[in-house]
C-alpha cells in the first residue's frame, strides 16, 4: 500500500473514532439531563407544598367582554393604550365608596403610565390594578374620558366579568400607596422680580384652546409664547395654527408626540412652502389628526430665535423661569399628567403628582403668596371646560412643572407683508408704489398702495383678484393686514397648441371655426 492509500485509510480511521466518542458523549448527556429532569420535577413537587406567592391575573384590551377569576391573594392588572397628555384616561365607571364592583372589588395602588417614546404628548399603556375583597360576580366597567366632562360619551370602554373566589380573610395583598407631589426644595435666587405676576393680568391671555385626542400638545406649547407675545407687543389678538405643525413638520412628529418647533417658526422651512413663520389658524384650521400639508401657506408672523431657560432635560430655578416670564413673555413648559393633574377643576394643585414630564404647556405667571410655597399659572390645552377656564394654579416644582422651560425671543413688528403674484407669470408685471415702507419689506398700518399692472408683448390684463378687483389696470389696497394681489393677463391671440406653454386654453386656427375661435380667445 502506496503512502497516498495509508494516509487515506487513517484519515478514516480517526473519522471512525470520532465518531464513537460522539456517540458515548451524546448518551451520557442524555442521561444527565434525563437525571436533571427528574430532580428538577421532584424540586417542583416539594415546593408546590408551599403556598404560592401573591399572583398577577393579566388582561389587555384583547380580554374586553371576557370572564375570569381572582382569588384573594391576586391582583387583577389592566393594561390599555392612553395618552394622558390629551386629557383621556381610563377610569372606572361608577366607583363605589369603599371600593368598586358592589364591594366585590376594589382599586389597588396608583395608576401607571408607562409613554412609549420620550416625545411630549406621546401615547402608551395605563395599567390599573385591582384586588377582590368579597367572594361574589361582577362586571368592573372601565371607561376612557376626561373626568371634568361627566356627561360626554367616553371614547372607548373595556369591561371584564370578575368571579372572585374565596376564601377571604381581609388582608390586602396589595395596599395602596398614594405617590405624593414633588415640591422644590432649593433656594429662590434673590432676584428684584414681584412676588406675583401673571400676564392674563395685562391682558395678555388668550381663550385656552382643545387638542382634541391627538397628541398634539407640544405643537400647542409651541405656538402659546407666539401668540400670547404677538398680543402683549402688538396688541393682535391672533389665532395661530397648530395644525401647520402637525402636518407640516419633517421631523416625524404629529399625534403620537412631538417636541419644541420653534424652529419652524424662526428659520425652518417645510418642502414647497414660501418660508418660515406662523400660520393664521384660518388658514389652516386644527382637524384634531395628522392631515396633509398640502402646501404652501402665508407665514405671518416669525420669531427672532428662541433659548432654553436652564437645561432642557431638567426644571431650572423658579427664580430663572420668572426672569424668563417677566422679561420675555410666557414660557413653553413640560409637566407630568396623571389622573389626578387630568380631575384637577380649580384651586391651588399640591398633587399627588407623577414625576415623568409627557406634556407640554404655557406658564404664564406665578405668585409666591399662594399654596405651600408658590404657584405657577399654567395654560393648558384641554379646552375652557377644564380647571379654571383652560388654566391651572400649580405649585412649584409639583408634577415637574416647568421641565425644560424654554422662551421666544420676538421683535414687535406692526409692518404687514404685500404679495403680489402675476397669472402667468411670465405674462406681466406689477408695481406698487409707494415702495415697502417698514421693516421685512412690508408697509406701515393704514399705508395706501397704488398697484399698476403691465403686460407683457402679446398678452394683455383682464382683472384683479385677491385683496383687490376690478378690471382696470390699476388698483388700490389700504395696508390694514397682510395682503395678497394677483394681476391675471390673457394671450392677445389665439396661438397654435404647439406654440403655447401647457395650461394655455388652446385654439386652432381654420377658417370654419374663424368665428367661434374670436369668442373663445378674444382680440
Amino acid at each position: 500500500m502506496g503512502w497516498g492509500a495509508s494516509v487515506v485509510a487513517g484519515r478514516r480511521h480517526m473519522k471512525a473514532e470520532l465518531e464513537k466518542r460522539f456517540r458515548i458523549a451524546s448518551v451520557v448527556l442524555l442521561a444527565l439531563g434525563l437525571a436533571f429532569t427528574l430532580a428538577s420535577s421532584a424540586f417542583s413537587s416539594s415546593a408546590s407544598q408551599e403556598p404560592p406567592p401573591p399572583g398577577e391575573v393579566r388582561v389587555t384590551s384583547a380580554d374586553d367582554g371576557g370572564q375570569i377569576e381572582l382569588g384573594e391573594d391576586q391582583v387583577l392588572v389592566i393594561t390599555l393604550e392612553a395618552n394622558p397628555s390629551t386629557g383621556y384616561s381610563w377610569q372606572v365607571a361608577e366607583l363605589q365608596a369603599e371600593g368598586g364592583g358592589d364591594g366585590i372589588l376594589r382599586q389597588a395602588g396608583a395608576t401607571d403610565f408607562e409613554p412609549e417614546s420620550s416625545l411630549l404628548g406621546a401615547p402608551g399603556t395605563q395599567t390599573l390594578r385591582f384586588e377582590a375583597v368579597a367572594e361574589g360576580q361582577t362586571e368592573l366597567r372601565l371607561e376612557y374620558g376626561r373626568p371634568w366632562e361627566p356627561d360626554a360619551e367616553p371614547a372607548k370602554t373595556f369591561s371584564v366579568q370578575v368571579q372572585a373566589a374565596g376564601p377571604f380573610t381581609g388582608v390586602s395583598s396589595t395596599p395602596a400607596t398614594p405617590v405624593e407631589g414633588t415640591v422644590m426644595g432649593e433656594d429662590q435666587a434673590e432676584v428684584e422680580l414681584p412676588s406675583g405676576f401673571n400676564w392674563c393680568d395685562f391682558g395678555g391671555c388668550t381663550p385656552a384652546k382643545d387638542q382634541g385626542t391627538c397628541g398634539s400638545c407640544w405643537a400647542f406649547g409651541t405656538v402659546g409664547p407666539l401668540e400670547l407675545n404677538i398680543l402683549i407687543k402688538d396688541g393682535l389678538a391672533k389665532d395661530l395654527s397648530e395644525q401647520y405643525l402637525v402636518s407640516c413638520n419633517t421631523d416625524g412628529w404629529g399625534c403620537d408626540g412631538g417636541l419644541w418647533a420653534h424652529d419652524y417658526h424662526a428659520w425652518k422651512v417645510p418642502p414647497n412652502e414660501y418660508g418660515p413663520g406662523g400660520v393664521d389658524e384660518v388658514d389652516f384650521p386644527y382637524v384634531d389628526r395628522e392631515d396633509p400639508c398640502n402646501p404652501p401657506h402665508l407665514h405671518r408672523h416669525k420669531i427672532d430665535s428662541w433659548h432654553h431657560v436652564g437645561d432642557e432635560w431638567s426644571v431650572p430655578p423658579v427664580a430663572d423661569i420668572k426672569q424668563a416670564i417677566y422679561e420675555q413673555g410666557p414660557v413653553s413648559a413640560a409637566v407630568c399628567v396623571d389622573p389626578a393633574f387630568q380631575s384637577y377643576s380649580a384651586g391651588v394643585f399640591l398633587g399627588p403628582g407623577c414625576l415623568l414630564p409627557n406634556h407640554a404647556i404655557v406658564l404664564v405667571g406665578w405668585d409666591d403668596d399662594q399654596g405651600a410655597n408658590g404657584v405657577w399659572f399654567l395654560r393648558n390645552s384641554w379646552g375652557a371646560g377644564w380647571g379654571e377656564d383652560g388654566y391651572m394654579r400649580i405649585g412649584y416644582g409639583v408634577a415637574n412643572a416647568g421641565f425644560g422651560a424654554n422662551y421666544v425671543e420676538y421683535s414687535s413688528s406692526n409692518c404687514y407683508s404685500l404679495t403680489t403674484n402675476a397669472s402667468p407669470s411670465w405674462a406681466g408685471t406689477i408695481t406698487a408704489d409707494p415702495p415697502p415702507n417698514c421693516d421685512a419689506d412690508g408697509y406701515e398700518p393704514g399705508t395706501e398702495v397704488e398697484l399698476t399692472a403691465s403686460p407683457n408683448s402679446g398678452w394683455h390684463f383682464t382683472a384683479w383678484s385677491g385683496a383687490a378687483s376690478g378690471d382696470s389696470h390699476t388698483a388700490s389696497v389700504i395696508m390694514d393686514s397682510h395682503k395678497s394681489v394677483t394681476a391675471n393677463f390673457r394671450p392677445d391671440v389665439c396661438m397654435p397648441w404647439l406654440v403655447l406653454p401647457l395650461g394655455l386654453t388652446v385654439c386652432w386656427v381654420s377658417r370654419q371655426r374663424h368665428a367661434a375661435r374670436r369668442r373663445n380667445c378674444g382680440r
